[in-house]
C-alpha cells in the first residue's frame, strides 16, 4: 500500500511540474459550484483504501458524462470501471453504474435543486458493487455569499429497491456541506465534508474531502481531492485519493 501511495503521489507531482511548466492563460472557472450546468465529460481514476493495515483497497478509473438541456434541467451517467485487491483476493470490472436527472430553480444568491439518481446493479462481482438496484433522491441548496465564496447544503438518501435476498439491503442518508473559494486566477478551494448515517445498520460515519483544482483552458479543468475517514462508529475506508480531467460545455 505505501508503495502504492508513493507511485500516486510522484505521478502527481510529475503532472502538476509539468502543468505550471507552462503559462496558464486566464479564463472563467466553471463546473465547481452546484448550480454551474453546463454539459461536462470527466475522466476521474482514483484510489480508495478500505483497510491500510490489511491491504484492502479499491482503483477505479470513472466516466461520468453530465449534459444541460438548459440552465434548470440536466441529465447524466457514471461508469465506474474497477480492481479491487487484498492479499487473497482481486476482482476486475464495472462497478454499478448510475444515472440521474436534476433540476435547479437558481436566483441571485440563494439557489435550489434537486437530483434524482438511480443505481443500475451491473457489476458482475460482489467486491465491485451492491447487487442492488437503488434509488436515490437529494436535494440541496447553495448560497453565494460573494461572487468568489459560496457554501453548500444537501442531503441524499440511499435506499434499495429490488436486488437478490442474499446482498445486504440499503438504507441510508448522507449530510453534505460545500464552502469554497473561487479564485480570479483560474484556481479554486473547496471543502467538502460528509456525514453518513446507515438506518438499515444504526451507525453513522464522518469523512471530510478537500478539493483543490485549476482551470488550463476556457474548456478544460483538473482537479485534487484528498479524503479520509474523520469519525463515527462505521468505517467503511481508511483513505481515498482522487484526480479527474473535466471537459466542459462539450
Amino acid at each position: 500500500m505505501k508503495r502504492k501511495l508513493l507511485s500516486a503521489a510522484l505521478t502527481l507531482l510529475s503532472l502538476s511540474s509539468n502543468i505550471f511548466a507552462v503559462e496558464i492563460p486566464e479564463c472563467e472557472v466553471r463546473g465547481v459550484k452546484p448550480t454551474d450546468k453546463i454539459s461536462t465529460f470527466e475522466f476521474n481514476p482514483s484510489l480508495t483504501v478500505f483497510d491500510d493495515k490489511a491491504g484492502i483497497s479499491e482503483t477505479a478509473m470513472t466516466l461520468k458524462y453530465y449534459y444541460s438541456f438548459n440552465k434548470i434541467f440536466s441529465i447524466g451517467t457514471e461508469v465506474p470501471v474497477k480492481r479491487f485487491e487484498s492479499p487473497d483476493n482481486s476482482k476486475n470490472g464495472i462497478g454499478d453504474i448510475l444515472v440521474s436527472a436534476s433540476a435547479l430553480k437558481k436566483e441571485e444568491k440563494l439557489s435550489f435543486g434537486t437530483t434524482w439518481e438511480f443505481y443500475l446493479p451491473s457489476a458482475k462481482y460482489d467486491e465491485l458493487g451492491t447487487g442492488k438496484w437503488q434509488f436515490s433522491p437529494a436535494v440541496f441548496a447553495e448560497y453565494e455569499i460573494v461572487p468568489q465564496v459560496f457554501f453548500a447544503l444537501g442531503y441524499k438518501h440511499y435506499v434499495s429497491i429490488a436486488g437478490p435476498s442474499s446482498r445486504n439491503d440499503i438504507n441510508k442518508g448522507r449530510i453534505r456541506t460545500m464552502a469554497a473559494y473561487i479564485s480570479d486566477y483560474n484556481w479554486w478551494l473547496l471543502f467538502d465534508p460528509k456525514y453518513y448515517m446507515d438506518y438499515e445498520n444504526n451507525s453513522d460515519e464522518f469523512i471530510i474531502e478537500i478539493e483543490t483544482g485549476i482551470m488550463l483552458f476556457d474548456e478544460i479543468s483538473m482537479y485534487l481531492k484528498p479524503g479520509w475517514h474523520a469519525g463515527g462508529s462505521n468505517k467503511t475506508m481508511d483513505w481515498s485519493l482522487s484526480f479527474g480531467v473535466k471537459l466542459l460545455s462539450i
